[in-house]
C-alpha cells in the first residue's frame, strides 16, 4: 500500500525499535550465575527481580574445533565469527554451526568464502520458520563516544534501566533473563526476552540467545596517548526471530542455541515430527480435481481451476496459469519459467486439501458454477453497487500522526494525495484508483508507486489497513 508517510514511519519503527540513547556507566554486578532474572522499567527505575535455579550442562558435541578453511563452496556446516573489540582475534573467534534443517544465507557464505572470517552470520530455517543473526552487545564502558546509541537490550541488561531519552519514545520496557541450562566456552547460555512499546505501534518482544562473556578493550589517555588495557562485560550470541504461526517455546530456542554453539544439550529436536503419527494421504483420482476450488477464508479468496487438458490457473489477487499432473497423492503444478510447486493432496466431492513442502495446509471448497446459458428472467436486476465505492468519494484526512495525510477520491476514478514532509513542506501527487473487491482499493500513483489497502467506512470515518498499517482512521473533510 502507498501510505507515503505512514509507511515510512512503520518501516523506521521496525529498524529502530530497539535503539536508544547511551545509558549511564552505573552497571549492576553480574556473576554469570544460572538465576533467572526479570527486570522491568518505565523510565529510569528497576521495579522487580525474581530468581530460580537451573542445572548446568557442560558436554560438547563431537564437532571439529575449527570451521573449514574459506573456499568457494556454496554450502557450509560451520563458519567463523569474530566478536571482540578489535584485538585478540584468536580468543574472540567463535565457530558457528548450522542447525539441522537450516542454512547459512547466501551473503554469509559468499563473504566467508572471500574473507574466511565474519563479523556476523545469518542462518534461516524456512521449514521451521525461524532465523537468527549473530551479534555482539558490549557494556557501555567499551564505548568512548557518549552519544553512541545503545539498544534497549544493552541498557536493561548492563544498566538495569533505560535513560530519559529512550523513555520519551519507548514505554513498558522490561527484560527477562532465563538460563537455558548449559554452557558454551565455560559461559552460561541464556535467553533474553526484551519487551517494549514504541509510540503507538504496540508491544514488541525481541529474543536473544547467547552468553555473557569477559571482553578485553582499551582506553587511550588524553594527555600521554598511552593505551590502557581494560576488561568489561559483553554479550555474544544471536538475535532470533520466529515468523511462523505455531507456538515456539523456550525448549525450541534452547535446542537452536545448542546447535549454533555446537554444544550437546541433550535436547531432542523439538521441530521433528513423530513419523509414526504422520498420515500419508491416499492416492487421488486426477479427474476428481476437475473444476474450480476456492479458499474463502483467505484474504484474496485463493482459487484453483483444473481442466481435462491438464491446464489450470491459480488466482490470489492475480491469475497465474499452469499445467498440472498427479502421481499417487502428489499434485504438481508447472508455472512458467520453471516455477514448480508440489503438494500432498486429498480430495473428495466438496473439499480439496493441499499441503506444501513446508507443511502448510490449505483447504478449498468446490465451487459450483451456474449455467451461463440460462436466459435472464424479467426479475433479473443489475448488480447492486457496493456502498464502499460510492461512500469513499470525497476528501479524507488523518490527524493522529502529525503528517496530515490527505486522500481525495473523485467520482471518475482519479484522486489527489498530500502529506507534510520532514523539511516542513508539503508533498503532493495525483493517482488513479479502482476497487479490487468491495473492501479493497488499489491505488496507482503518478510517481510510479502502486499500493492498496483494506477499507471500512462508518459515517465520516474511513479506517484503512494493510501489512504495514493497522486500523489508521481518516476523517471526512
Amino acid at each position: 500500500m502507498k501510505m507515503k508517510k505512514i509507511l515510512a514511519v512503520a518501516l523506521a519503527a521496525m529498524v529502530t525499535a530497539s535503539m536508544s540513547a547511551c545509558g549511564s556507566d552505573n552497571s549492576p554486578e553480574n556473576t554469570g550465575s544460572t538465576a533467572e532474572t526479570t527486570t522491568t522499567t518505565t523510565a529510569t527505575t528497576t521495579t522487580a527481580a525474581e530468581t530460580t535455579t537451573t542445572a548446568d550442562v557442560t558436554t560438547t558435541k563431537a564437532k571439529e574445533a575449527d570451521a573449514p578453511d574459506n573456499n568457494s563452496n556454496t554450502t557450509a556446516e560451520s563458519v567463523k565469527v569474530y566478536y571482540g573489540w578489535g584485538q585478540d582475534e584468536d580468543e574472540y573467534t567463535a565457530v558457528i554451526y548450522c542447525p539441522e534443517g537450516a542454512e547459512f544465507s547466501e551473503y554469509t557464505l559468499a563473504t566467508y568464502a572471500e574473507e574466511g572470517l565474519l563479523m556476523s552470520a545469518d542462518v534461516e530455517d524456512e521449514a521451521n520458520e525461524y532465523s537468527v543473526t549473530s551479534n555482539s552487545y558490549w557494556h557501555p564502558d567499551a564505548y568512548t563516544n557518549d552519544d553512541m546509541l545503545l539498544s534497549i537490550l544493552q541498557q536493561l541488561y548492563f544498566n538495569g534501566e533505560i535513560d530519559a531519552a529512550t523513555a520519551e519514545e519507548y514505554s513498558n520496557c522490561s527484560q527477562k533473563v532465563t538460563p537455558l541450562g548449559f554452557k558454551w566456552n565455560g559461559y552460561d547460555v541464556i535467553m533474553l526476552e526484551t519487551s517494549y512499546t514504541f509510540l503507538d505501534y504496540g508491544e514488541q518482544t525481541d529474543i536473544f540467545i547467547g552468553v555473557e562473556y569477559d571482553l578485553k578493550y582499551w582506553e587511550v589517555d588524553d594527555e600521554t596517548y598511552a593505551a590502557k588495557d581494560l576488561t568489561t562485560k559483553g554479550l555474544f550470541g544471536f538475535d532470533a526471530f520466529y515468523y511462523g504461526w505455531d507456538e515456539i517455546t523456550q525448549e525450541h530456542w534452547a535446542w537452536i542455541a545448542g546447535e549454533l554453539f555446537g554444544v550437546d544439550t541433550g535436547i531432542e529436536n523439538p521441530f521433528a515430527k513423530d513419523s509414526n503419527e504422520e498420515q500419508i494421504p491416499a492416492d487421488i483420482d486426477p479427474s476428481a480435481l476437475i473444476g474450480k476450488w476456492c479458499d474463502k477464508s483467505s484474504d484474496w479468496e485463493d482459487t484453483y481451476f483444473f481442466d481435462y487438458n491438464d491446464n489450470g490457473s491459480y488466482t490470489s489477487g492475480f491469475e497465474n496459469t499452469f499445467t498440472w499432473s498427479v502421481e499417487g497423492n502428489v499434485l504438481t503444478v508447472f508455472y512458467a519459467e520453471d516455477d514448480i510447486e508440489s503438494f500432498a493432496a486429498t480430495v473428495n466431492e466438496n473439499e480439496l486439501v493441499l499441503i506444501d513442502k513446508f507443511g502448510y495446509e490449505q483447504r478449498f471448497e468446490k465451487v459450483v458454477e451456474e449455467d451461463e446459458t440460462e436466459p435472464e428472467t424479467e426479475n433479473s436486476t443489475e448488480e447492486e453497487v457496493n456502498p464502499n465505492i460510492d461512500a469513499i468519494i470525497g476528501t479524507w484526512k488523518e490527524n493522529t500522526t502529525g503528517y496530515d495525510e490527505t486522500f481525495t477520491f473523485n467520482t471518475d476514478g482519479t484522486g489527489h494525495y498530500s502529506c507534510l514532509n520532514d523539511e516542513g513542506g508539503t508533498y503532493e501527487c495525483t493517482f488513479t484508483y479502482e476497487f479490487f473487491r468491495s473492501d479493497y482499493v488499489d491505488i496507482y500513483y503518478d510517481d510510479g508507486d502502486i499500493g492498496g489497502f483494506l477499507i471500512a467506512i462508518d459515517g465520516d470515518e474511513l479506517t484503512v489497513r494493510n501489512d504495514f498499517v493497522w486500523d489508521l482512521t481518516y476523517t471526512r473533510q
